[in-house]
């Protein structure tokens, strides 16, 4: 073949292959489009702190626990607190209101408290239970033993104190000797007047139902002498105590 020929033949079989390959579909890239909010600043909510208050727990009660000790108080007033149990025994202190003392015994029968004595802790006294409150243990209280009362002061006295006898020769009026004699509590008491011109005289004997004072007295008729005699009045139980005068006589 000659070259003139074959040229043109090779351009029309590439031009028909070229009309059999697919052609390729451009792919386009499409550029996303950002939508700007209205407002460049992206607010963020707002919260407000809430604050949760915590349950107010009380604080528990103090332990309360019984007192061991056993101990009164008054129940409405001020209370006596005698030397003994019972209203025959003379108040020697007292126990107040919104005071305490500790009980140290009882009484038989258990209706008086021996305490210590709320104005002297050196020694005991006692309250009637039923104007005082009691606590603690009272299991333990022992029966104690009654105190024995005593005469806590004695007086004499001489009437007329002066006697005048002309000559020392007349008759001599009687003398009245007068004594007291006082106690702190019941008691049963022995005693005597005694005289210097007449020696003592029998003793005697009287039951005091409680403290307090009784008075005793005894006519003595003494023989006439001139001077100045004694008169006495002796406690001889439950205690010893005497207490003394005197009168005279004259002789003009």
């Amino acid at each position: 073949m000659k070259p003139q020929i074959l040229l043109p033949t090779l351009v029309l079989v590439f031009a028909m292959l070229a009309c059999n390959f697919p052609v390729a579909t451009p792919v386009v890239t499409e550029t996303p489009t950002l939508e700007l909010l209205a407002s460049p600043t992206l607010s963020l909510p707002t919260f407000a702190p809430t604050q949760t208050s915590l349950p107010t727990i009380a604080p528990p009660p103090p332990p309360t626990s019984t007192p061991t000790v056993p101990s009164v108080t008054p129940k409405d007033v001020n209370v006596n607190c005698r030397l003994g149990p019972g209203t025959a025994w003379l108040a020697i202190s007292a126990l107040v209101v919104g005071q305490s003392s500790q009980i140290t015994g009882k009484s038989s029968d258990g209706s008086w408290w021996q305490i210590v004595d709320p104005l002297n802790a050196g020694r005991k006294c006692w309250v009637a239970g039923s104007v005082v409150n009691a606590g603690g243990n009272l299991s333990g209280i022992p029966v104690v033993e009654i105190p024995t009362a005593a005469v806590t002061n004695v007086t004499v006295n001489v009437d007329p104190k002066i006697s005048s006898v002309p000559g020392c020769t007349g008759p001599i009026l009687p003398l009245k000797i007068t004594g007291t004699i006082e106690t702190n509590g019941p008691t049963e008491v022995r005693y005597r007047f005694e005289t210097q011109q007449g020696g003592a005289m029998p003793n005697q004997t009287t039951m005091f139902e409680t403290f307090g004072d009784k008075e005793f007295s005894v006519d003595y008729t003494p023989p006439v002498a001139a001077g100045t005699f004694s008169v006495k009045l002796v406690v001889l139980s439950p205690n010893s105590m005497q207490a003394e005068s005197s009168y005279r006589i004259d002789c003009p």
